[in-house]
């Protein structure tokens, strides 16, 4: 007689400050994770005081994570809302959490990788293997580059490393990525230039002014 025992699985999505309210499938068997913030307060946009999230959420926003089991990963969020009652008219601000940016369609963690997916491949190669519109991809990429660099962060420029990104195949297009890296292992994205000519330096000389 054949006995067969249940099999526990237990699955990591990194993502800290967090509930899993339901993990679903989907037909295509990918991963659903619906989860809520534990946090109950938000920056107010208007005067950056902290308020409470006593307002309701917004709509349910649905995004990409990192894959598990071979198979893609979503989380789906409804962002937590409050009334700020020391502006007028008690304007109403959505919270805002460290693992992903407001109208992304990914999680931080997998914009990351899709950079290190851009390592040696083209963006339609990426796009492909991902399944992820190309313009998305390269939304991701826009996400990676900081407005500023944080100079204060970074401790030496003694490993400098130049990664040409494809943007279309076969036709001489890309992008030269800038990094620095420390030495705890961390990576900085300082600047991408048109190509890697000399003159691309002025970039670098004008973000750390």
């Amino acid at each position: 007689m054949n006995t067969k025992s249940a099999t526990q699985l237990s699955i990591t999505i990194d993502i800290s400050d967090i509930n899993v309210i339901e993990v679903t499938q989907d037909k295509d068997s990918n991963w659903i994770f619906t989860v809520a913030t534990r946090s109950n307060t938000a920056v107010c946009g208007v005067c950056k005081k902290d308020i409470l999230c006593q307002h309701g959420c917004g709509r349910m926003i649905e995004l990409r994570h990192l894959s598990i089991l071979g198979k893609a990963t979503y989380i789906r969020i409804a962002p937590k809302r409050g009334k700020c009652p020391d502006c007028i008219n008690s304007p109403t601000t959505s919270q805002k959490v460290d693992w992903y940016e407001p109208y992304s369609p990914h999680t931080k963690a997998y914009d990351a990788h899709l950079m290190r997916q851009l390592k040696g491949s083209t963006v339609m190669d990426v796009s492909r293997i991902e399944n992820v519109g190309y313009d998305a991809i390269l939304g991701a990429l826009k996400r990676q580059i900081p407005i500023e660099i944080a100079w204060d962060g970074i401790q030496d420029l003694e490993t400098i490393g130049i990664d040409e990104v494809s943007i279309q195949k076969g036709r001489r297009k890309y992008r030269a990525v800038i990094t620095a890296r420390q030495s705890d292992g961390q990576r900085h994205i300082l600047a991408v230039l048109p190509d890697r000519k000399k003159n691309g330096q002025s970039i670098l000389r004008d973000n750390s002014c």
